[in-house]
């Protein structure tokens, strides 16, 4: 992806990073300070200042830092109260300011219930340990996982992708967290490769990060739910939407998983739509006409009207209307040594997701009864590990225990 990943890969969810003026008050326990400095344990943005050894609630002593979203800060750390038992976790610092303390609220809401719902730890989303105010951040405490999606990519498939048996064993893990999900009536609203996570194995992953997600049912329409490259096309038209929005941004995950490449690049939403007409076809007529964004891509016949500043230089306009779709499987190259016909079962599960018309396309029930996820019998219990190949490509190597 070059020089320009950094940028590319940027969350247009969220916009520009939160710098705004506190206003006194207090919201549940909460104490929004007057102080632009927020003392000297927030920078000027609201992020809280940690330092290594730094022991939150009395018992999480920070042994790393991980990372830095748009509206909050995480670190690993150690829980001195668990002794040997699985003492490590990560803590979400919310920032210090008010929308983002009652989006952190929300997010505690709906990973308790997801949590509460799978008391066995087996339905694949990152399991919710407790919450707590300190220093006036509400901070989420999360079981620790290696990495994430988007760093395996980089590591062991950049550019080629991993083993097709790789994919059908985190595709499978994910339909099953799309089930869960399903049954809690959650809709994710940001599932790409860095919101997924994995184990230090690699073979076992876990959606992470339900800062965006929303409860099933009718919501507000906005045309920049979830992120850019993984947005589904009823997002992007001002669709009412559902659970079919976050399979869209699976199969997204599922084809840069085995190739190793963003699907649909777009730089805009303009952009997003050409895209995804030149993989599947025209958008049918009766969906565009539902669409409180279309006119902002269609004109009054419902021809496409290209405003992304790369579409207007290749004068791409009208003509779309009469573009023969690829469709998904002239992109997916077969690699020595893949099952033709799991390779075949693969390309057709991803032409049944990519169904522009969400009422059309593949249901998670149906996803977890396709022949790509169900396979041959295998008697015993399978394990699974990450191993080399020839060529740079890894799989991961089942084998019965």
């Amino acid at each position: 992806m070059g020089a320009r990943s950094s940028d590319i890969l940027c969350d247009d969810i969220f916009g520009v990073s939160p710098i705004r003026v506190q206003k006194s008050g207090n919201l549940e326990g909460m104490h929004v300070r007057k102080n632009s400095l927020r003392d000297n344990w927030d920078d000027e943005h609201g992020y809280y200042k940690y330092h290594l050894g730094e022991v939150l609630d009395g018992h999480y002593r920070i042994t790393a830092g991980s990372g830095k979203g748009v509206f909050s800060t995480v670190v690993q750390a150690k829980d001195l109260k668990a002794g040997e038992n699985d003492p490590e976790v990560a803590i979400k610092i919310i920032c210090n300011e008010k929308e983002r303390y009652k989006s952190g609220k929300r997010e505690v809401s709906v990973l308790e219930k997801l949590s509460s719902a799978d008391r066995e730890d087996k339905r694949h989303c990152v399991r919710f340990i407790s919450s707590f105010m300190y220093r006036d951040h509400l901070c989420l405490v999360l079981e620790s996982l290696h990495m994430n999606l988007r760093e395996v990519i980089k590591k062991f498939g950049r550019d080629i992708g991993l083993k097709l048996t790789a994919v059908r064993t985190y595709s499978k893990q994910l339909f099953i967290a799309l089930k869960h999900l399903k049954d809690c009536s959650i809709l994710h609203c940001d599932i790409k490769p860095d919101n997924i996570l994995v184990n230090g194995s690699r073979n076992m992953l876990k959606l992470c990060d339900f800062g965006s997600a929303l409860p099933a049912g009718i919501n507000d329409i906005t045309p920049i739910l979830v992120s850019r490259f993984y947005r589904a096309p009823e997002i992007i038209l001002g669709l009412p939407y559902d659970h079919s929005l976050d399979m869209w941004s699976v199969g997204c995950c599922l084809y840069e998983l085995y190739t190793g490449k963003i699907l649909f690049p777009g730089g805009t939403n303009n952009g997003m739509l050409w895209l995804h007409m030149e993989l599947k076809g025209p958008f049918p007529k009766k969906m565009l006409r539902k669409g409180a964004f279309t006119t902002q891509h269609f004109d009054q016949d419902l021809n496409f009207h290209a405003t992304d500043e790369n579409l207007v230089k290749k004068a791409v306009n009208k003509v779309c209307m009469n573009v023969k779709p690829s469709g998904v499987g002239p992109k997916i190259s077969s690699f020595p040594g893949e099952d033709p016909k799991m390779l075949s079962r693969f390309k057709d599960l991803l032409e049944k997701i990519f169904v522009l018309d969400p009422q059309k396309r593949l249901t998670v029930s149906q996803a977890l009864s396709h022949p790509f996820i169900t396979g041959r019998s295998m008697g015993g219990r399978k394990c699974a590990l990450l191993a080399e190949l020839p060529g740079g490509r890894y799989h991961i190597r089942q084998y019965l225990s």
